[in-house]
């Protein structure tokens, strides 16, 4: 029998509530069942088996899994000896030839053969040295920590010490990027220089991932640290961490410069804060450095200030001192600037323009241009060069490529006293001539060309891909058409409740990237001639959320007519909320339907 069918068999036949229950106290609570953690010192039960999921999980240290994962980590053995032991209770065995796969795998080579293996390496310890000088690392510390040099395989030995006896050794490959750090058979990657933990001397203590980094600390600092061989690699050092309780102690967490480095130092950050006085080091976001390594390699003096600073702001990230630097780099910074719309009155009601961290909406009842407005603010906005991405949870990409390409070309043939305004008809009708077409196409490889990385149009209902794009650019604005049809990522029960949703996300977007946001918003159908905020759907969410919000509301008596650009439409912005300037002003424009553009003007009659 293989051993996924085996798995399969244990997990249908014995019941994790059963067999967890012999080893711990169990109390139900509802639907569930919890106890004291024993992964962890647990004051409260944390600890918590959902028997219609056959899973268990604690709350507390973060640790769960199945009911193999459980008998792993209480007996403290192996994913085939688990299995092994369990399929006994079910009168299976692992077939022969896959069980000596598995305790091939599985097997700790003899500790004789382990201590031979470092003894031989440490002979020729004298081979390392130019590595640590590339690293910005002492001697000192090859003999602090007996330091070894595979020659077959041209590697760093680092012996793995626990009470003063060597137990491992993780291995450093200088030959194989594909596969750094290696271990001995049978062997999890237990954390280097765990005897830190009972250093009563050592009160604070860093946790890094690789084990230069945390000779890079020591080196810079005099600070002994933890490496964990590896962002993930945190269940064997909690374990660690639980068994021996360390008193009065302060942990930093400082893992690599990157989305994985953070992502997996705020796990661990959240499996110790309950027990434990830790904090999450910053990584200031103007430092390009990978890791705390290359940090010192590039630049020790500035290195050894950003520890300093770690030791102490690390635990008030809130507080002046620590928020004070990255303010001054944002004054400093293209951020700090409004951003002109490129319409003069629009930026003198908006005191200058748009500002970096804030959110925008115009609001609008059907057939006032407000997609085409949204279009225009965009093309000006790349004009200044920044990257605009446009999220369309309405129209096709398609459409709104049209009607940016018609408006350029609409000008391209206003501008030449052409009549203009019926090209899209023409399109659509397949009644364009050659000439025209060629033109047309001209145009749309002339904008392509010139935007082809600045341009960015996310045909979606959510937010979901938003972030994945951002990432990538410089200088970002996110514009969004329109709010009410996006989706939330949680569920929900109401229309308002949606919209608050969405709001939510759009804050956590335009914080994360402290970019602005401009939206286009639906009014509600009763109050589409209101001159204030009710006007907007959801008016509640759309006041307490937003920098500036406009009504844009159409007169239908005035209108005029160019012989180029065809029927212009009066267009008055209202602006019924403004944080950052003044309220009650009007804004007039005029709208050219017939060729996508909207034009400021001082009054009515002129054209």
């Amino acid at each position: 029998m293989e051993t996924k069918d085996i798995v399969k068999a244990i997990k249908e036949k014995i019941d994790i509530v059963d067999y967890i229950g012999r080893f711990l106290s169990l109390q139900k609570e509802g639907s569930s069942y919890k106890a004291i953690c024993p992964f962890h010192p647990d004051r409260n039960p944390s600890f918590y088996i959902k028997p219609n999921e056959q899973f268990f999980h604690c709350f507390g240290c973060g640790t769960g899994g199945d009911i193999i994962r459980f008998a792993q980590l209480y007996h403290n053995i192996s994913f085939g000896e688990a299995v092994k032991m369990l399929a006994a209770e079910i009168g299976l065995s692992i077939s022969d030839d896959k069980q000596e796969e598995n305790k091939k795998q599985t097997e700790k080579i003899p500790y004789e053969q382990l201590i031979t293996y470092v003894e031989k390496c440490q002979a020729n310890a004298s081979l390392a040295k130019s590595y640590f000088a590339s690293r910005g690392i002492s001697e000192k510390f090859m003999e602090k920590y007996n330091v070894g040099f595979d020659v077959e395989n041209n590697a760093v030995v680092f012996p793995i010490v626990q009470d003063g006896k060597v137990i491992c050794w993780t291995r450093r490959n200088l030959n194989n990027p594909d596969r750094k750090y290696d271990f001995p058979q049978g062997y999890n990657a237990i954390p280097f220089n765990l005897d830190v933990l009972k250093d009563d001397k050592q009160t604070n203590v860093f946790i890094t991932e690789g084990v230069f980094d945390a000779l890079t600390i020591e080196e810079a600092i005099g600070q002994p640290a933890i490496a964990l061989n590896s962002c993930t690699n945190q269940q064997n050092f909690l374990q660690e961490l639980n068994r021996i309780k360390p008193q009065g102690k302060k942990f930093f967490i400082l893992f690599d410069n990157d989305h994985d480095g953070k992502e997996q130092a705020k796990k661990l950050f959240d499996k110790m804060k309950k027990v434990y006085d830790v904090a999450l080091c910053n990584w200031n976001n103007n430092l390009p450095y990978k890791d705390v390594n290359e940090f010192w390699i590039a630049d020790p003096a500035n290195c050894t200030k950003f520890l300093l600073w770690q030791l102490k702001t690390a635990f008030y990230p809130y507080a002046l001192i620590s928020i004070a630097p990255s303010y001054e780099e944002f004054i400093k910074s293209e951020k700090f600037a409004t951003i002109p719309t490129g319409f003069k009155m629009l930026d003198d009601v908006l005191n200058g323009g748009l500002i970096a961290g804030n959110l925008y909406v115009f609001g609008a009842k059907p057939s006032v241009g407000k997609t085409t407005f949204l279009l225009q603010l965009i093309d000006n906005f790349l004009q200044q060069d920044y990257e605009c991405v446009f999220l369309s949870a309405e129209m096709p990409k398609e459409e709104i490529l049209t009607r940016i390409f018609c408006r350029e070309y609409g000008l391209k043939r206003a501008n030449v006293a052409v009549p203009a305004f019926d090209f899209y008809r023409k399109l659509r009708t397949r009644t364009a001539e050659a000439e025209e077409i060629q033109e047309y196409m001209d145009v749309v490889k002339d904008y392509t060309k010139k935007y082809a990385f600045k341009l960015h149009i996310v045909e979606e209902q959510k937010l979901e891909s938003i972030p994945y794009i951002l990432e990538r650019l410089s200088k970002p604005i996110l514009f969004i058409d329109y709010l009410q049809l996006l989706q939330p990522a949680k569920p929900y029960q109401s229309d308002k409740q949606r919209v608050d949703l969405i709001m939510e996300e759009l804050f956590e977007i335009k914080n994360h990237f402290l970019i602005p946001v401009v939206a286009i918003s639906s009014l509600n159908r009763e109050n589409y001639d209101k001159d204030d905020i009710t006007a907007f759907k959801e008016s509640g969410s759309i006041e307490y959320s937003t920098a500036a919000a406009f009504l844009m509301q159409r007169d239908h008596d005035r209108v005029v007519h160019d012989k180029y650009k065809g029927n212009g439409y009066t267009i008055t912005f209202k602006c019924v909320k403004n944080r950052y300037g003044r309220i009650g002003d009007d804004i007039t424009m005029r709208f050219w339907g017939g060729i996508y553009l909207f034009e400021e003007i001082d009054d009515d009659n002129s054209l």
